[in-house]
């Protein structure tokens, strides 16, 4: 099977190739533009699991594809931080060695970590993320906090429901097993995607809830909620950590259930699991490819690793002298940027290809180039946020074709 697999990947991405090839006549690509700052700026890359495929994903195309074509920039990684004072204490120390500026997958104290980077005159940027609007709005009018790229609150919100239909279009059953990861501990995104699912469950079943399922999307027990037309497990909590990852273990072992939703990759559930129906909100990755290669995973709602380009741009501009130019009326912006969504093998084969191929990058050097000042002096916002926002399949297959290099 895993010599299968990458067989696939191999006759995959070579396929790409040939087809952005195209013809001996086709143009040959124009040489790079030469920027007009060539200092070489460390950028802090602020993560929560080293070992996360969408961490990696994330990984390999920023000390990959980013560092490869844009030489003045190096990254400087974080290990796993899995607390504030971790997150905090690796701000700092980044800070001493010379980091000018942070792109972060988490958040544990928004207001802690961008007082933290004013302190030592650094800026700060979610990467790719979710954040409350009293978050956001505390921290807005800091000069060196630059804002949020994410799916906010209505897309993750969306995402749930996207997991629903994957399965009610296909009448699975009416038993599912939620795994809610962090919605009960202050994650936005956790909880607008459990709140999504239940939302989109009720409509589907048309059926009420005991509580309101604004409530029940933040429970910090195991319930299991049931009605005459749906029974619906909800198990929270990160099952990365032992605790959570045992009671998931125990709660789904002792009912029985058509199908699983999860607002986490559930990597460590895979075997206990099994072959029922999986549906997650994750990122198009080689691990997902195999899942769905071998039967395990049906749905997946998902970001994609080239997604983090533009905030790249953003932060860029910013370390390269032009932070006021890419604010909006003096504050930190919000962009949102929504999921791909796949369904069968085959759709996510297609989707995870122009993800990961260096040659149809999703956002490749002439994307990202033409929105930062040191190569286009006439570069602004609004073109940044709609390069940042046209991140649909359909939008970037548009984009490549019009421009595939």
């Amino acid at each position: 099977m895993k010599k299968a697999i990458a067989w696939l990947l191999l006759l995959v991405l070579c396929l790409s190739l040939a087809a952005c090839a195209g013809s001996p006549d086709a143009p040959q690509t124009p040489e790079k533009p030469t920027p007009s700052d060539t200092t070489l700026h460390k950028i802090g890359v602020i993560v929560y699991n080293t070992g996360d495929a969408e961490v990696i994903g994330f990984r390999e195309y920023l000390q990959g594809y980013i560092e490869s074509n844009f030489e003045m920039v190096q990254f400087v990684y974080s290990g796993s931080i899995s607390s504030p004072e971790e997150e905090l204490d690796f701000i700092q120390k980044a800070c001493d060695s010379g980091v000018e500026g942070f792109m972060s997958f988490l958040t544990y104290d928004l207001q802690a970590e961008v007082a933290l980077c004013e302190k030592n005159h650094a800026y700060y940027l979610l990467a790719s993320g979710t954040v409350s609007d009293r978050d956001f709005d505390a921290v807005a009018e800091n000069p060196w906090f630059l804002g949020v790229f994410g799916p906010g609150k209505a897309y993750e919100f969306q995402a749930g429901a996207d997991l629903v239909r994957c399965f009610t279009e296909q009448d699975v059953g009416n038993r599912y097993f939620i795994l809610s990861g962090g919605a009960s501990l202050g994650n936005e995104m956790h909880y607008q995607r459990t709140f999504g699912i239940l939302n989109a469950l009720a409509v589907a079943y048309g059926v009420s809830f005991s509580s309101a399922r604004e409530e029940l999307a933040a429970t910090d027990k195991t319930i299991t909620l049931e009605t005459d037309n749906l029974t619906v497990t909800i198990c929270p909590g990160y099952i990365v950590f032992d605790e959570y990852l045992e009671a998931a273990k125990a709660a789904f072992a002792a009912g029985t259930y058509d199908a699983v939703l999860s607002v986490l990759p559930p990597e460590e559930m895979i075997s206990v699991i099994g072959k029922t129906p999986l549906a997650v909100v994750d990122s198009f990755h080689t691990r997902n490819l195999q899942l769905f290669t071998d039967g395990s995973l049906q749905c997946v709602v998902g970001k994609y690793s080239s997604m983090v380009g533009p905030a790249f741009a953003l932060m860029l501009n910013a370390v390269t002298g032009y932070a006021d130019d890419f604010r909006e009326n003096g504050r930190a912006i919000e962009v949102r940027q929504g999921f791909w969504i796949a369904d069968s093998q085959e759709d996510y084969i297609e989707k995870y290809t122009l993800s990961q191929s260096d040659s149809m990058n999703a956002y490749n050097f002439d994307d990202l180039s033409h929105v930062l000042r040191i190569y286009n002096p006439n570069a602004n916002l609004n073109e940044l946020v709609a390069l940042a926002e046209a991140c649909s399949y359909y939008a970037v297959q548009a984009r490549r074709s019009a421009n595939p290099g």
